[in-house]
């Protein structure tokens, strides 16, 4: 075990913490948006897809790309959500029927976004030493 983690920089970790959170985000939005008809799919595996590419690729010790795929996963997932929640945010908005975001759209959207900005700030650390593998 000791070798898994030998030559692993600061980015390795922040991937490994990003895959977990992406992992609660996906469970949260299917929890808070499954009996709706603005549930996503896609969403959640793009997600749960980010949390899996962070854990294959690190145990493979190609961790160079891990960060940009991450990245791109959520991005993607953070695009399908403004997608499916584009007329519910225009709704409250322009104050047809609603005056307020509900707890689960402000939710989902903060735990999107801070996995965004995570999977960003993740580019730019280093994931493992070069002459490690």
């Amino acid at each position: 075990m000791k070798g898994f983690f030998e030559g692993r920089r600061a980015g390795f970790y922040v991937s490994i913490i990003l895959a977990v959170l992406s992992c609660v985000t996906a469970f949260v939005y299917s929890s808070a948006y499954g009996k709706y008809a603005s549930m996503s799919g896609m969403i959640v595996w793009l997600l749960v897809a980010s949390a899996v590419i962070a854990v294959v690729l690190s145990a493979a010790r190609i961790g160079r790309f891990v960060c940009w795929l991450q990245a791109g996963a959520i991005f993607l997932a953070v695009l399908e959500f403004i997608k499916t929640q584009y007329s519910y945010v225009a709704v409250v908005l322009v104050g047809i029927d609603l005056n307020s975001f509900s707890s689960q759209f402000m939710t989902c959207a903060v735990l999107l976004c801070v996995c965004l900005v995570i999977g960003i700030i993740n580019i730019y650390l280093k994931q493992e030493e070069k002459n490690v593998g």
